[in-house]
């Protein structure tokens, strides 16, 4: 499975994962198609510095998850935190947005979107998002950074439809940016921001399903 192509800040480079026989791992890619490589041979959730010199992401060690960077231009991968987390987004004055993966009340799985600088600080909390409300999978929560550091948007589930919301990157409350009412919506996966902040954008998907009678199966 090849998913979730994310660019660098420097236009650069194209960081997107490679999953096989259950094994994902991050690969670099130029945007005309060359210089295919593979960076770390286990990883998801990628994130890059505001540089494009590091690429933050997600990786399981010692059955926690635990928040990783390794140099793009090669070198050995340094730990930023481990407490069962997963990079969000890095600001330009290098605070880390990250998640951490709570049990939930209903015995589920939540996340507590919560930033800190310098990254390996103690952190704030900003947010804490049911994982009842994260479309497809509670381990997908992944608030991306506006380009002027002000809010955080992730696509999060109300009722049947997926809906943006904004985070505030100084915390209060989320508020929603799109409306669909009760049409059955489906955003998926990470957003992304034109470089102007003026733009969100998300693959949308719109559900539907029918109700088909099978006749004479069962005698």
């Amino acid at each position: 499975m090849v998913g979730i192509p994310t660019w660098s800040p420097a236009g650069d480079r194209i960081a997107f994962i490679l999953t096989r026989k259950g094994e994902t791992a991050l690969w670099l890619v130029n945007p005309d198609g060359g210089g295919l490589q593979q960076l770390v041979p286990r990883g998801s959730s990628a994130t890059w510095s505001p540089d494009g010199r590091w690429l933050y992401y997600s990786v399981l060690r010692k059955a926690a998850f635990c928040i990783e960077k390794v140099p793009v231009a090669g070198g050995t991968p340094v730990t930023v935190r481990c407490e069962n987390s997963g990079p969000a987004s890095v600001a330009a004055d290098l605070t880390l947005y990250y998640t951490n993966q709570l049990k939930g009340l209903n015995g589920g799985w939540d996340s507590e979107l919560r930033r800190a600088r310098p990254e390996a600080a103690p952190s704030q909390v900003l947010a804490r998002v049911a994982g009842s409300r994260v479309p497809v999978d509670p381990a997908l929560c992944q608030p991306v950074l506006s380009p002027d550091g002000k809010m955080l948007v992730a696509p999060l589930l109300d009722g049947a439809a997926s809906n943006l919301w904004a985070i505030p990157a100084e915390g209060g409350p989320l508020r929603p940016l799109t409306d669909f009412g009760q049409r059955p919506i489906l955003i998926a996966r990470r957003v992304s921001w034109s470089p102007d902040g003026k733009y969100i954008y998300a693959s949308v998907a719109e559900m539907d399903a029918d109700i088909v009678l099978f006749d004479g199966l069962v005698k």
